[in-house]
Formats: C-alpha cells, sequence, structure tokens
C-alpha cells in the first residue's frame, strides 16, 4: 500500500514505478490517476497501464455555485465539468466524495480495464478510496483482484484515513506500507521495485 497527504506525490511514485519495472521486462497493467492540466483543481484522467489509453475521470465542482443533478445549470460549471457532458453520478457519490463529478461511464471503462489486468507481474491501482471502499462505487474490480492475486505484486494507493478499511476489505496478512516522504518520492520506486522483485 502506498499512502500520503493529497499532492505529495503518489501518482508520481506509481508512474516511475511503472516505468523502472517495463525497463525490467515486467508485465504492468492496472489503473493511474492524474491530473490532465496544471493545478489542483484541474480535471483528472484515468490510465490504462497496459495500453496506455487514457479517459477523463472527473472535475472538480463549485460546491457553492453547482447543483448536484444532471439538470444542473451548466452556466455555473467549469470546462472540466463541460467536457464531462454535464454532471453525473448521485447523491451518495456526491456525499463520499463532495466536490467531485464524474464522466459518464468512466467506472465501467476502468473496471473493464481491471477486469483484463490479470494475471501481470505488477498490477498497479491509483487509487482505491471512499467510492470504492465505504460505497460500492468506482474501481469495485479493483478489490475483487487485490484479493485474488493473480499478479507476482501489488501497489494500491490508498490515502491514509482510510488504510485500515482497506486491509480489512483484503483481509490476509498486514500489507507492506509505504509511506511518502517529499525529500524521498524520487528514491522510493525503486525501493517498493527492489522489495517486490529484488
Amino acid at each position: 500500500m502506498l499512502t500520503g497527504p493529497r499532492g505529495v506525490g503518489k501518482t508520481f511514485v506509481c508512474t516511475e514505478l511503472a516505468a523502472e519495472a517495463r525497463a525490467r521486462d515486467l508485465d504492468v497493467a492496472g489503473i493511474l490517476t492524474g491530473q490532465s492540466g496544471p493545478g489542483p483543481d484541474s480535471p483528472r484522467e484515468v490510465v490504462d497501464l497496459r495500453t496506455g489509453q487514457t479517459r477523463l475521470f472527473a472535475a472538480r465542482i463549485s460546491l457553492d455555485n453547482a447543483p448536484l443533478r444532471g439538470d444542473a445549470d451548466h452556466s455555473s460549471v467549469s470546462k472540466g465539468q463541460q467536457a464531462l457532458g454535464g454532471l453525473g453520478g448521485d447523491s451518495e457519490q456526491h456525499s463520499l466524495t463532495p466536490g467531485w463529478e464524474y464522466a459518464p461511464k468512466v467506472f465501467e471503462w476502468a473496471n473493464g480495464v481491471l477486469s483484463r489486468a490479470t494475471p501481470c507481474d505488477l498490477l498497479i491501482v491509483d487509487e482505491v478510496g471512499p467510492l470504492e471502499l465505504l460505497g460500492d462505487y468506482g474501481w469495485t474490480k479493483a478489490l475483487q483482484l487485490l484479493r485474488e492475486g493473480d499478479f507476482g505484486a501489488a501497489l494500491v494507493v490508498c490515502r491514509p484515513s482510510l488504510l485500515d478499511e482497506l486491509q480489512s476489505n483484503l483481509g490476509g496478512p498486514p500489507a507492506r506500507l509505504f509511506e511518502i516522504d517529499p525529500k524521498e518520492s524520487y528514491a522510493l520506486p525503486g525501493i517498493i521495485l527492489k522489495e517486490m522483485f529484488g
């Protein structure tokens, strides 16, 4: 498990780990989420690590201005939400991740990616969060794959507040935890890879 506060570089570590693993001719699969532009509020995208295909994933909404309904007034949402085709999701998703709207069918697409991810040498899931652990939404296939273990090693990103919930969901022996220190994030992918594969 890989954890750390928002903006500390979890996706960077996953990206570099995938590149270093491929350089060792390892089969890398899974999903990676990241920003589609500069700034912390830019829309998010999700990447299929095996094929490189990318989909727009989510965009920030203004909780002060934008209603959380499909018939929302689009003048109050950003270009990011307009690129998503309007506001989507349901009220339970919004209560778990307030301030975010999700692209139509992005979870269906990503779960399809995950269903084809194993077997592989290295499975990366960036990230498992409140949707998956508290709401049975999101990358639900990821939890199943992590429990099945049809991979050489796996790295799953999870925010600190949900680590216990993730470990409980996965069962089995405690997972090795890597917490990012911003001063050492450049060295961490190599450290993780060495621990996983020697």
